[in-house]
């Protein structure tokens, strides 16, 4: 068994110092790059999630526009049809009565 002297000195050797320092000053680099990178992810998220949500906003918006119009059409429509009764009340009848036997004879197929 030999019990001879290690071949490394305790003194400091500058080369190693140098790249222990270089290490140290890119691990510094990486965690700052890191962190910058999940800054711009986080930001670009916050970015995208108000774009989505002023986009569902317009939709909305123009969802309740079409509402709004298609509920005045409907009213109108009823108004229409209301008076054309009034004026017409036996055609009105036979028309309902058409669309019931029409009805009852596709049903029946």
């Amino acid at each position: 068994m030999a019990l001879g002297k290690s071949t490394r000195d305790d003194k400091s050797n500058p080369m190693v110092d140098d790249i222990a320092e270089r290490t140290a000053r890119i691990r510094e680099e990486l965690t700052a790059l890191g962190e910058a990178l999940a800054g711009a992810g986080a930001l670009k998220a916050g970015v995208a999630r108000e774009a989505a949500e002023s986009r569902v906003d317009d939709i909305l918006r123009n969802g309740e526009k079409l509402v709004s119009e298609m509920s005045g059409q409907f009213s109108s429509a009823e108004k229409k049809v209301s008076a054309s009764v009034r004026d017409n009340p036996l055609q009105a009848v036979g028309i309902a009565v058409a669309a019931g036997f029409l009805t009852a004879f596709l049903m029946r197929r």
